[in-house]
């Protein structure tokens, strides 16, 4: 847009005064020529990188050479197999009958092991049982001593039996002599305890009595308490109703300063206005009234407002007299009732240690009287200190043969359990005697032959290593077919992987031909593409720059790198040779033939206007003029054409022209 239909002001020459590069780019994309650039360079870059893969695809493709060569491997490789295949075979065969006569061994020397397991089980049984019968035997020497030594101890304990008796009787004696002993420590504590008590009693007592004398005037101090407060109540009344009076008066007293200051007012505008005022009441002038009503509103001050001020100041100070002298005796009244309570609150203080004190007096009284109950009874229990010691004295000498006594007893608690072991264990040992007679006999008739058992062993052994070794062997040919067959997938493998890639290789060949093709092409239509625009923008500049130049000028050329040339006497010479005017002119003509080449190449019926700011400036008025006709000569062929200009001198040749 800016390089065909609008020419900015000072932008007129930007085709010619472009590199030549520059300019070159800008036309070719102003006609839309850039797009087969853009294909052309595109199929150039996929052409050389179709070259580049089948160079790099040649390096891994394989020779003819090759290819024969690892064909007559595998014929090789296969012949191999073949001769390996039909040894492993044959050799199967053979492992398969060593194999069998090992499972036939197998199977003897399962007997054998069987046999000699039961013989070994039937001798260890047998062990097992007469080492039973011996622990038996020595079971039956050892409880048969025990009981020899209960039966001893049995004797030794009758012996010890009054011992016994002797003891337990003591015991009991000295349990009672501990038992007087508490009830004479008991007694003891509790006189102590009364004479304790007795104490508390006379002392609780005078403290009852103290605290008595202190609340007797409880019931006078609530009494006069209530009166007072009553009082006090009557006094607060009476100051509130006083209070609200001498409120009232006050308000009293100041309505009347008010009317007094509102009569003045009057009067002192009465002064200020003269006798010709208007009367304050009815408006009306005063003239002969005028004295009279000043008068009237004087006395009206005086006898009236002032007076009445007077009597209710009377009855303030009275008032204000008796609320004060109400006020001080509220106060004394309300002294006197503090001092009252702080009395009656130490008298309830009083009170509740007096009800504390009577519940201890009783507590005391019937402490005292439990006590006496309780020595009453312990008066029939008397206890003997000397007795007691001897007592104590005389159970030592026994007590070894009382404990010695109690462990024989103890000890003599086996004595049936021993006897019932010692016939246990002696059927025990007669029927472990004819078990191991039975084990003995059924020991002998187990046959086992030990020698030929070792020989079995021996050629299970020898045949298993044959085995081990022949599938060694097998395996390994095995494993060689394996490998065989490994290098012929291998060889396989790449002479198959070696077609893909020839085929690859035919595909991208085939690709790279077209894109030669496309490229010809491609060249051979831009060859008549530029055949056709160069000339053409030549042939439409041409005409307009010859026609406004009245001949001087009659060619403009455009060659196929879009270069620009002007002929003159038939020579021709770079735009850059001619004057500023001229090349102004030049790339006027330029860019309206450019723009009727584009609309042709587009198909369109023509473009809908053309645009130039400030055209005219180097031109001189011969020039202008020239301009403007050939504008006038192609002004058919645009709906619009704006033409913006400063030379006030050339507006007459518009047809429409806008000023700002």
């Amino acid at each position: 847009f800016m390089h065909t239909l609008f020419a900015s002001q000072k932008e007129l020459t930007s085709l010619s005064t472009l590199k030549n590069e520059d300019r070159k780019k800008m036309i070719r994309k102003l006609l839309g020529l850039e797009k087969i650039d853009f294909v052309e360079k595109a199929q150039v870059e996929k052409s050389r990188e179709l070259k580049r893969e089948i160079d790099a695809f040649a390096e891994v493709l394989l020779g003819e050479e090759d290819i024969k060569l690892k064909q007559e491997q595998i014929k090789g490789s296969v012949a191999a197999k073949e001769a390996f295949t039909k040894e492993v075979l044959s050799k199967s065969e053979e492992l398969e009958h060593i194999k069998n006569r090992e499972q036939q061994i197998k199977k003897e020397l399962e007997i054998f092991a069987k046999t000699k397991e039961q013989k070994q089980r039937v001798f260890s049984e047998l062990e097992l049982l007469k080492n039973s019968k011996s622990l038996e035997i020595l079971n039956q020497v050892k409880l048969s001593a025990e009981l020899h030594e209960l039966e001893h101890k049995q004797e030794e304990l009758k012996k010890l039996s009054p011992i016994k008796t002797e003891y337990l009787a003591l015991q009991e004696r000295l349990k009672e002599q501990e038992k007087l002993k508490e009830f004479h420590l008991k007694k003891d504590g509790i006189l102590k305890e009364q004479v304790q008590l007795t104490e508390q009693w006379k002392k609780s007592k005078a403290d009852i009595y103290a605290l008595e004398k202190a609340c007797e005037n409880y019931n006078e101090f609530l009494l006069n308490a209530k009166s007072l407060e009553t009082s006090i109540a009557v006094l607060q009344d009476t100051i509130s109703s006083k209070h609200t009076i001498e409120n009232e008066l006050r308000a009293e007293i100041a309505a009347e300063q008010k009317q007094i200051d509102i009569t003045n007012a009057k009067i002192a505008k009465l002064h200020e206005l003269g006798s010709e005022s208007a009367c304050p009441t009815c408006t009306r002038p005063l003239i002969e009234e005028y004295d009279s009503v000043i008068n009237s509103l004087v006395g009206a001050v005086n006898e009236t407002y002032q007076k009445k001020i007077y009597e209710y100041q009377k009855q303030l100070q009275n008032v204000v007299a008796q609320k004060a002298a109400f006020e001080v005796e509220a106060k004394v009244k309300e002294k006197e009732f503090s001092e009252l309570i702080n009395s009656i609150k130490v008298i309830e203080s009083k009170l509740q240690d007096l009800k504390n004190a009577r519940e201890y007096f009783v507590h005391v009284e019937q402490k005292g009287v439990k006590n006496k109950e309780e020595l009453k009874e312990l008066e029939q229990y008397g206890y003997d200190e000397k007795l007691h010691n001897s007592i104590k004295s005389s159970l030592p000498a026994i007590e070894a043969q009382y404990k010695h006594s109690l462990s024989l007893e103890t000890e003599l608690k086996r004595l049936v359990l021993v006897k019932a072991d010692l016939e246990n264990v002696t059927k025990k040992i007669e029927e472990l005697k004819a078990t191991c007679q039975n084990k003995e006999t059924e020991f002998k008739l187990i046959i086992y032959d030990d020698v030929k058992h070792k020989h079995q062993l021996d050629e299970h052994e020898s045949i298993l290593k044959t085995v081990e070794s022949k599938t060694a062997l097998l395996n390994e040919i095995k494993v060689q077919i394996a490998k065989i067959e490994g290098e012929i997938k291998t060889v396989q493998n790449a002479l198959d992987n070696n077609e893909i890639q020839l085929k690859k290789v035919q595909t991208k060949k085939d690709d790279l031909r077209d894109y030669e093709k496309i490229k010809t092409s491609l060249s051979e239509f831009k060859t008549r593409l530029n055949a056709k625009v160069a000339p053409r923008i030549s042939s439409i500049a041409s005409e307009m720059y010859s026609q406004i130049t009245k001949g001087k000028y009659q060619h403009i050329e455009v060659s196929n790198d879009f270069d620009f040339f002007i002929y003159d006497d038939g020579k021709k010479y770079p735009i850059e040779r001619f004057s500023g005017g001229e090349i102004d002119l030049a790339n006027l003509v330029l860019r309206i033939a450019i723009s009727k080449t584009l609309t042709e190449l587009s198909g369109a019926s023509s473009i809908g206007f053309l645009a130039f700011d400030e055209v005219f400036g180097s031109q001189d008025e011969s020039r202008r003029m020239e301009i403007l006709e050939a504008f006038h000569t192609i002004k058919e062929q645009y709906r619009q054409i704006f033409l913006i200009s400063h030379e006030m001198e050339i507006k007459e040749m518009f047809e429409r022209v806008v000023e700002l």
